[in-house]
């Protein structure tokens, strides 16, 4: 009967008049059909809004809540976005060489693959980072409390760094930098935690502080790129094809 009266006030809502129906496209912003709008359906590298409520129930700020929205539905404004709205004359990843896009800006690019190795082995997590994993982990928000709030200071940090590169200026120095950047942007956090979450987020920051700390270390990638890559924590840059993030 619930059920039932859910329909009926559905249907009460709903108001008819004489104009003609319309095929609307829910995939894209204008309702209009595209086929860049479809592949970035069915594209499996694309960032699609399946998780998108998860995101307003992870511990961060509200303004970091609105750019995680933002960025599970690829509305930010990295440079293909951005062209869509008027003409940009490089589209290249101001990490890299490659086209800057959602995906490859916050988990294919050089750098990104450098600090999601940092926090792996920082918070025991295996797995191929995505959006798709990173999603996984929002939707068990309960049990990936502290790294829901790590993935969202990362992600936060990237983005915020990559508009200081745009905008300002700025020279990338080194990954060490960065993580130091996210730690700092955690300790800022802690008053969103309490009791035992919050001792547990102190001992967080401080093995990141620590993994920050130690001395660079290069290794091999079977990673095929011609991009521009970096060592775990070194300040010059080397090729993606041959660095161990």
């Amino acid at each position: 009967m619930g059920l039932w009266y859910e329909l009926l006030s559905i249907i009460e809502d709903v108001h008819l008049n004489d104009e003609s129906d319309q095929i609307i496209w829910s995939f894209s912003s204008n309702g209009k059909f595209s086929v860049q709008s479809l592949y970035a359906v069915i594209n499996h590298h694309g960032v699609t809004p399946v998780y998108v409520r998860a995101v307003w129930k992870l511990t961060a700020p509200p303004r970091v809540q609105i750019f995680l929205w933002l960025l599970s539905k690829n509305k930010l404004l990295t440079r293909d976005n951005l062209a869509k709205r008027r003409e940009v004359s490089d589209n290249a990843c101001l990490f890299c060489s490659e086209p800057e896009t959602i995906h490859p800006l916050f988990f294919d690019c050089c750098i990104a693959q450098a600090l999601w190795a940092i926090l792996s082995n920082s918070l025991d997590l295996i797995g191929i980072w995505s959006f798709e994993y990173v999603a996984t982990l929002w939707l068990a928000n309960k049990r990936h409390l502290l790294t829901n709030a790590v993935i969202a200071a990362a992600l936060w940090c990237l983005w915020k760094l990559r508009n200081k590169l745009c905008f300002q200026g700025a020279i990338w120095t080194s990954i060490k930098e960065l993580v130091l950047w996210i730690t700092k942007t955690l300790r800022r956090w802690k008053a969103l935690f309490c009791g035992e979450m919050e001792e547990k987020l102190i001992l967080l920051i401080q093995k990141l502080e620590m993994r920050a700390a130690s001395p660079p270390g290069v290794g091999w990638s079977p990673i095929k790129s011609t991009n521009i890559g970096i060592s775990a924590f070194g300040s010059g840059l080397q090729r993606c094809d041959s660095a161990e993030f």
